[in-house]
């Protein structure tokens, strides 16, 4: 459990100064939503990564989302609407970890960025 607790730190951290980048919410950027489709809490960790020489550069956003059973969690306009890797973690019960992976996520160029996410009855997590 100590080891989960200090990633999502980090992760929580890396958020923080994603909002230093200058970029506005409303300014069409890209939406996260994840769906939980299970009976139990999931805890989902994302990360976007564009172009940077480091890991830390770049880094354009970080979050840990708490998604109860068959609830939703969103947030707005993350990122400005660029290519980016997203890595991810869950979590069943904020404890253990159901899977890990990663995604490309390619703007659509139509003004609607979105990044959505189920996690399935299995504990995977699904791209839509």
């Amino acid at each position: 459990m100590k080891r989960r607790q200090a990633v999502t730190v980090a992760v929580g951290l890396s958020a923080g100064l994603a909002g230093c980048s200058g970029f506005r919410s409303g300014d069409g950027g890209v939406d996260l939503t994840v769906f939980n489709q299970a009976a139990v809490p999931y805890t989902v960790e994302v990360e976007l990564l564009g172009e940077g020489s480091s890991e830390s550069a770049a880094r354009a956003y970080g979050t840990t989302l708490d998604v109860e059973p068959n609830g939703e969690q969103t947030r707005e306009a993350v990122a400005e609407a660029g290519r980016y890797l997203v890595r991810y973690r869950v979590y069943e019960r904020d404890s253990e970890l159901t899977d890990q992976d990663h995604v490309h996520y390619i703007p659509s160029g139509d003004g609607s960025e979105s990044l959505t996410f189920d996690v399935q009855e299995t504990g995977v997590l699904t791209r839509r």
